[in-house]
């Protein structure tokens, strides 16, 4: 698989796509406008996109010193920029300040506190050059374009960092404090990345938190989605001691780079969790790149099964969901393709189109595609996917987020036989989707559906983030929230929730954030852009009934690219910790990794770990109901989450004040049986397994996390 890895990267043509491969495409560019460049206009315009691609590249000091030379040059070239042009090359360069002081200080001096709105304490710039010549650019380009907010919030950013907001920011282009301000006293995570040597600094990837050794300890695997050998896959194992350890090449990992996303699975049912790595997300036409089913050895080590197992294909993914659609015991994966070209539904063609893959587990380390005979012979920019029982029957359904289309839901018949009710449910929005999840907000024992959103109406992200802070309705598409009725229908509960905000979410998971037995959603923003800097958002869920943002109060507030999120007890002190990875898709645009520590206190727990029998080891698709000692009902199903990271399948269920379970009920899929369990003690981890009456107390040790002050490298 290595092997082949370096062979895809070295197929794709870089002018052909927009990300990844920046220094290539900026060293074309530069070839071009020096040799083919017929007219001054095509020379400005090759000279601009060269400087902004060995932006890209990472280069940030050469790309501010090919913007003074070009300076120079257009005098002595005598080359009249028009006002457009004069405005694009005096943004690009304050551009390049801004990451100057992104990379001298977030990066080389990175904290816990680094680029976390709003910057301060810590987070304050050590070196504030870069910023402060970006600042002596950006105000006078205001005063001749007072309308661009991307520059208003840039501005606003900007003074955060040198120490000066408010004060600092003319009144005119102010942001006022409250737009960061939390509207709760709600707790601040901290993140430990940096001193547990866990801050991966890469590009764009996924994320998994999962107990690999079965030790009751969580692990960390991370991909990054680049082609360097920085972009290498990372496994990190829980020492138990308040450490990790960096177990890649003990694993057998080495080489395996690239992956937008992953998320575990156990496909060959023996109770170890595998890794399956999705690759080519963005990379267009040449996204033909095989995904890796790494398989679990149970002894520390992983192997490449892809291509034995039957899976090894070329496409461009980033979305994958395993669940056990036939109830057979086995997990199956359907993988989402993106079709750039045409992103449209039910094509007859068959040809350079990336149709799903629907793999049927044969029960002996093998699949079988089935996709086109069952139904899922459509194309389109699939970005998301999750399997849910919207209808109770007990069989697995799939939801289908497609960017640019409408979206689709999949009714589970039995037999793999799916009916499209993406119309008739009234899932179908918004037509710019993008990560999906399938989780109970309002515990009503209804899947409930959430669909994130992305497009800037014309504008950039920064712009309507800033347009939204000022107190505007936003111009942006915004997510939805989708309640299950209990009927096969879904009710649009968007704006009943609070959650009508443009998001601009790739990344997303839910987990619980207080222990008060409801699911809260974190949200990775961004696009590639590197204006792009807007933050994280964090949305807790209210007892069912709306979702409050404690994006600021909490410290979830990273103005970097936010991707693969996942969710488990990593510190097993009973509350749910956050792993997040961060950076776009740019060679320069990366970002440490952040692991988020929960310091909820004084609310009740209970964790569990299912093994299932006759249903597949890990559980996937059983559902847990619980009813406490204060009559709250709370309604979980074991999977690894949304579709952008992955939580862990150890469940952790709040209780909030409830000091017993007066009853658990767990109903396992294949045959239906429900096993229960009545006056259970809180604040405990057990172990429950198929067809065992009596479950298990799991004693794991608490971790206090040690300061060790190691930081990965680029």
């Amino acid at each position: 698989m290595v092997e082949l890895l370096e062979e895809r990267h070295t197929t794709v043509i870089p002018t052909d796509i927009t990300y990844y491969y920046n220094l290539k495409r900026a060293q074309a560019l530069d070839s071009i406008r020096n040799t083919f460049a017929k007219t001054a206009e095509d020379y400005i315009s090759h000279t601009y996109w060269y400087i902004r691609e060995t932006l890209n590249s990472g280069a940030t000091e050469k790309s501010i010193q090919l913007l003074d030379e070009w300076n120079e040059n257009q005098l002595n070239l005598k080359i009249q920029l028009s006002e457009q042009w004069d405005y694009f090359f005096k943004r690009l360069k304050a551009l390049c300040y801004i990451r100057l002081g992104e990379q001298v200080n977030c990066l080389v001096n990175h904290t816990a506190s680094s680029c976390i709105l709003p910057i301060q304490g810590d987070g304050i710039h050590i070196d504030i050059s870069g910023s402060s010549q970006a600042i002596a650019i950006i105000e006078p380009l205001l005063e001749d374009y007072p309308e661009d907010l991307e520059l208003v919030w840039l501005l606003n950013v900007c003074y955060q960092t040198i120490g000066q907001y408010p004060e600092g920011v003319p009144e005119a282009f102010l942001i006022p404090p409250h737009a960061f301000a939390g509207k709760s006293d709600f707790p601040r995570f901290e993140d430990v990345a940096p001193q547990l040597g866990v801050a991966v600094d890469g590009i764009a990837g996924g994320s998994i938190v999962e107990d690999f050794n079965n030790d009751g300890l969580l692990d960390l695997v991370v991909t990054s989605s680049g082609i360097k050998k920085s972009d290498q896959t990372r496994f990190f194992l829980n020492s138990g001691d308040g450490t990790f350890s960096d177990h890649t090449e003990e694993a057998g990992l080495m080489g395996y780079v690239g992956g937008l996303n992953a998320v575990q699975t156990d496909y060959n049912n023996d109770g170890f969790a595998d890794i399956f790595i999705m690759r080519g997300g963005w990379f267009g036409k040449w996204g033909q790149h095989p995904n890796s089913l790494l398989k679990n050895n149970q002894d520390g080590t992983f192997t490449d099964v892809t291509a034995e197992a039957g899976l090894l294909s070329f496409h461009p993914t980033q979305t994958a969901v395993w669940a056990d659609f036939n109830n057979d015991g086995w997990l199956d994966v359907f993988i989402g393709n993106e079709s750039t070209e045409m992103p449209s539904r039910l094509r007859t063609a068959r040809g350079k189109f990336h149709y799903p893959e629907f793999y049927v587990n044969q029960r002996n380390g093998t699949f079988k595609n089935v996709a086109r005979i069952k139904g899922f012979d459509f194309t389109g920019l699939i970005k998301g996917v999750t399997a849910l029982d919207f209808d109770n029957d007990g069989l697995m359904d799939l939801y289908v987020s497609i960017m640019g289309d409408k979206n689709l839901l999949f009714r589970n018949k039995g037999n793999l036989e799916f009916e499209e009710v993406g119309e008739k449910a009234g899932v179908q929005a918004p037509l710019v989707s993008f990560s999906t999840a399938a989780f109970d907000y309002n515990n009503d024992g209804n899947t409930d559906l959430y669909v994130g959103a992305y497009t800037t109406s014309n504008n950039p992200l920064a712009h309507e983030i800033a347009y939204e802070a000022l107190g505007n309705t936003p111009n942006a598409a915004i997510p939805k929230v989708y309640k299950n009725n209990g009927n096969g229908t879904f009710s649009d509960v968007t704006e009943k929730v609070g959650m009508n905000r443009s998001i601009f979410g790739m990344g997303v998971n839910y987990g619980d954030l207080d222990n008060d037995g409801y699911l809260d959603l974190y949200v990775g923003t961004g696009d590639p852009n590197f204006e792009s800097i807007i933050p994280n958002r964090m949305f807790r869920n209210v007892s069912g009934a709306y979702f409050e943002e404690v994006s600021y109060a909490g410290g979830f507030s990273n103005i970097q690219k936010g991707h693969g999120v996942s969710w488990g007890d990593i510190d097993n002190d009973g509350d749910e910790d956050i792993y997040i990875t961060m950076g776009g898709a740019h060679e320069g645009d990366n970002y440490r990794n952040q692991l988020l520590i929960n310091p909820t206190k004084d609310r009740n727990w209970i964790g569990l770990k299912l093994v299932g029998q006759q249903t597949n080891a890990m559980a996937i698709g059983t559902k847990i109901h619980i009813e406490t000692s204060e009559g709250e009902h709370f309604y979980r199903r074991v999977s690894s989450g949304a579709s952008f990271g992955a939580n862990s399948f150890r469940q952790h269920i709040g209780l909030g004040s409830a000091n017993r379970i007066k009853r658990l009920e767990i109903t396992w899929p294949v045959t239906g049986r429900q096993q229960t369990f009545e006056d259970l003690t809180v604040n405990q981890f057990i172990q429950i397994k198929e067809n065992q009456d009596e479950f298990d107390i799991l004693r794991l040790p608490k971790i206090q996390w040690q300061k060790t002050d190691v930081m990965p490298h680029h």
